[in-house]
């Protein structure tokens, strides 16, 4: 049997028997994000590796969500975007272990110490070293230093069978399967996903495979609804959540344990809020414009008992679990990806993520 990664199409048997590396060229071509929000692919010098260190292939580099997000995509302006990678190691520094030349790997942007406080009481996104660790330059690259700490502590090798394009979801399920365990979610419970992209198609398909009595899903883009359906969904309202009351009219009384909140839009967490049942939980995934402000009732929350819980991003732990998801099967994710591009059609494969009829996963 073939593959083909990273332009190079050999036997995967032979590349790991060999030590297949392939040439790593002085200057590669990456996606950056410019002053006005738009990306450009630029040619830049390939990164030189540590002690400790691994160069990795870039195999498939998934568009985020949080990548289409104007004001907060422009906070990033001259950078590499890209983290939701899976790829082939080609070079190792001194004292790597357990990596090697071949190994197909998803290695996660942010790393955390594990001796913190934080990381002591398992919030690793607040440990400061998770914090400044990442990819260099970004995902979006032909090539990506791993530093030490990403390397040893939160990357992990593709098991067998598993495809780079299925590895790549590593990142975005292990961001909806610590939004599950902060929202305490457990078997029997209802959701509601409100938004059915990437994020809330795995959102479906986790509450499934975690035993839940019902699952729904709301969203305007038919595409995405239908999806939602074949994803496990039992109703699938075709309706957003823009402070028009139609989300609520649309679930016809019904009250979730679980509502879990994709878009990042304060009318959307509003109207949201009014469809957890008594004594359940609001799940916000996306973050806000950092001047938007929502304006609620403590009293209907004390009387209804209901908690309001953020989840950012995830940690080594949502990592492995993640991947087993993925290898097991129980959480499928091969039909997400619905278009591909080169890296030289990067501002395209944008384009193309920010229509939502008819897109779901888009990946370079």
């Amino acid at each position: 049997m073939t593959f083909l990664c990273c332009g190079h199409d050999v036997g995967r048997a032979e590349a790991r028997a060999s030590g297949y590396r392939g040439p790593v060229a002085q200057r590669m071509k990456a996606v950056r994000v410019d002053a006005d929000g738009s990306v450009s692919v630029v040619e830049m010098p390939t990164p030189r590796i540590g002690p400790g260190e691994a160069l990795l292939r870039t195999c498939v580099a998934g568009i985020c969500g949080s990548d289409l997000i104007d004001w907060y995509v422009r906070m990033k302006a001259g950078t590499i975007l890209g983290h939701e990678i899976a790829g082939e190691i080609v070079e190792v520094g001194p004292g790597v272990a357990p990596f090697s030349p071949g190994d197909r790997v998803v290695p996660h942007h942010h790393a955390p110490c594990l001796e913190c406080q934080a990381c002591r009481a398992g919030r690793f996104v607040h440990c400061s070293e998770w914090r400044s660790s990442r990819f260099d330059p970004g995902g979006m690259a032909d090539l990506v230093r791993i530093p030490e700490g990403n390397l040893a502590r939160d990357t992990r090798k593709v098991p067998e069978g598993l495809s780079d394009e299925e590895a790549s979801l590593t990142e975005p399920l292990a961001t909806v399967v610590k939004a599950f365990r902060r929202a305490a979610f457990e078997p029997g419970q209802s959701l509601l996903v409100v938004g059915l992209g990437t994020a809330g198609q795995l959102a479906v398909r986790l509450a499934r495979a975690k035993g839940a009595s019902r699952v729904a899903g709301a969203d305007p883009v038919v595409s995405r609804a239908e999806l939602a359906r074949a994803s496990g969904a039992d109703e699938v309202f075709e309706a957003g959540a823009g402070g028009s009351g139609e989300l609520a009219r649309r679930s016809a009384g019904r009250l979730y344990d679980v509502v879990f909140v994709c878009p990042g839009r304060i009318e959307a967490m509003r109207e949201a809020a009014g469809l957890v049942a008594p004594g359940g939980t609001l799940l916000l995934f996306t973050m806000s414009g950092p001047q938007e402000i929502w304006t609620l009732s403590p009293f209907d929350l004390y009387f209804r008992e209901v908690r309001i819980v953020p989840s950012y991003s995830c940690g080594p732990d949502d990592t492995r679990d993640s991947l087993d998801l993925l290898a097991s099967r129980r959480v499928p994710v091969a039909n997400l990806v619905t278009h591909r591009f080169p890296i030289d059609r990067a501002p395209e494969a944008f384009a193309r993520a920010k229509d939502p009829e008819g897109s779901l996963k888009v990946v370079i």
